[in-house]
């Protein structure tokens, strides 16, 4: 089961109902498949987006006046609401991690377009906020149906890993976190296994047979019960039966000890290093998840959720955490907000879900990068730099260049210039070459070429003093676009 879409309306930043995502799915070959990354200038709307996920499926602490778009007309900003729409294999999850007596509730809500399955819910200031309301594709409504709440809270899991929270608490061991996902993958299997059966034959002898020295200690407190109730309300027969714990119950107790010279708990390290190891497991999360084959067994749904997995991080290991979640990201859905070159330098994001986050007029608008790509081989890092920060840079430069001398088949700089002027730009620079060290003839040329000539040989001495601004930067770049489109 995945994320297929979400659709905000006066959150925050996101102002009016027209803010909608349609999420990348993972289709359980292909690398990145399943990454979603949002990248933009601070204060965008990209951590929001995560604030809204978590919103929708726990409801909130906060007030709505905390909550609803401060920009909107003062007539409409009573009211707020977040839809999210999940498809793949509904029933088979739903089945196997929704309560029995609620099993027919939710199933009865999935409904199929051309072959695939979904399930929608929403949570709306317009009813009670702390209901979660699921969606009639027969009647076209939302309703809360009675007792549903409790069971959608532990539907799917969500994990997030906050830019601005403790990390610790990624490498703790509960059924949401890391670390639990992690030997939940690992324990899976472990439970068909002559060692696992043996434990558990252990267990049921220790605490529920007879025989047992435990239980013979139990055994006098549940006749001293048995004794008291009869008396008071009638015979029946009590006693304490112990079931078995999950097996991922047992992980609780687990604690992470960092040795770097002294063995501490990892709490009692530095933000940086437990920021480093709560990202360092999710590298070995994904070596070995990608490992283990499955046992027939329906996992819970589980959505990762990463804030500036840059903070904190060298270069390497940025490049190395991308590699990972880029495998990861084969069978699970990973979303991620970033401002790093390492993390958005990758030729395997042409696989990925790019979204382009900017504020324009105080209202977060949100584009995907793959509307308008630039090149064959988009997105670059230069391209993500012009769309997403309008930074023209001379990355991007080069690249459209190239792209232009390639796609009009121009063998050399005369060839292209010659180009260029059959498209109308104008010979308004001077350039003058270097042979050997020595000056040639002035030459006239266009802003493209001259700043090209500049990026490529830095070693002319002549031109040195005559150098490019950044507006011509900026004019170059926007010429260029405009011959690519």
């Amino acid at each position: 089961m995945f994320i297929h879409d979400l659709k905000i309306e006066n959150f925050k930043g996101y102002n009016g109902h027209d803010n909608e995502f349609l999420f990348n799915i993972p289709d359980g070959t292909t690398e990145g498949s399943g990454l979603n990354i949002f990248v933009g200038e601070n204060n965008s709307g990209k951590s929001t987006v995560f604030e809204v996920i978590e919103f929708l499926k726990d409801g909130s602490k906060k007030e709505i006046p905390d909550l609803i778009n401060k920009s909107y007309p003062e007539d409409l900003a009573e009211h707020l609401s977040v839809e999210m729409t999940f498809t793949g294999s509904l029933e088979e999850v739903i089945n196997a991690h929704v309560q029995n007596n609620k099993n027919a509730v939710f199933n009865a809500r999935v409904y199929d377009v051309e072959g695939r399955s979904y399930f929608r819910v929403k949570r709306s200031s317009e009813d009670n906020v702390k209901n979660i309301l699921f969606w009639n594709n027969e009647n076209g409504s939302f309703s809360n149906s009675s007792g549903i709440d409790a069971p959608f809270k532990k539907f799917y899991d969500n994990n997030f890993i906050w830019a601005d929270t403790n990390p610790n608490n990624e490498a703790k061991f509960g059924s949401t976190t890391i670390c639990g996902s992690l030997l939940k993958e690992i324990a899976s299997g472990h439970i068909h296994t002559d060692e696992y059966r043996a434990f558990s034959a252990n267990f049921q002898r220790v605490f529920n047979d007879p025989q047992s020295e435990l239980r013979q200690k139990i055994s006098t407190v549940e006749d001293k019960v048995r004794e008291v109730f009869s008396s008071q309300f009638g015979n029946a027969n009590i006693s304490f039966m112990f079931e078995e714990l999950q097996v991922e119950n047992f992980f609780k107790t687990i604690s992470i000890m960092i040795d770097d010279g002294v063995n501490v708990p990892m709490g009692e390290k530095g933000h940086g290093m437990q920021r480093a190891l709560a990202l360092s497991l999710l590298q070995v999360y994904a070596e070995i998840t990608c490992n283990i084959q499955g046992a027939g067994v329906v996992g819970k749904p589980f959505f990762l959720f990463i804030d500036e997995p840059e903070i904190c991080l060298h270069p390497s290991g940025q490049q190395k955490l991308l590699e990972a979640l880029m495998m990861i990201s084969k069978t699970k859905q990973i979303f991620v907000t970033t401002h790093s070159p390492f993390m958005l330098s990758s030729p395997h994001l042409k696989n990925a879900g790019l979204f382009i986050f900017k504020k324009i007029n105080n209202k977060n608008v949100v584009s995907r990068a793959d509307t308008s790509p630039l090149f064959p081989w988009s997105p670059s890092w230069g391209e993500i730099n012009y769309k997403a920060y309008n930074l023209s840079t001379v990355e991007l430069h080069n690249e459209l260049y190239g792209y232009l001398q390639e796609k009009n088949s121009c063998p050399n700089e005369r060839a292209m210039e010659q180009w260029f002027e059959d498209q109308g730009v104008v010979k308004n620079k001077v350039w003058i070459k270097e042979f050997r060290g020595v000056a040639q003839a002035p030459a006239d040329t266009t802003l493209q070429t001259f700043i090209r000539n500049h990026i490529h040989h830095p070693e002319n001495v002549t031109m040195q003093n005559q150098k490019y601004s950044q507006q011509d930067l900026e004019t170059s770049i926007a010429q260029m676009i405009q011959l690519v489109n």
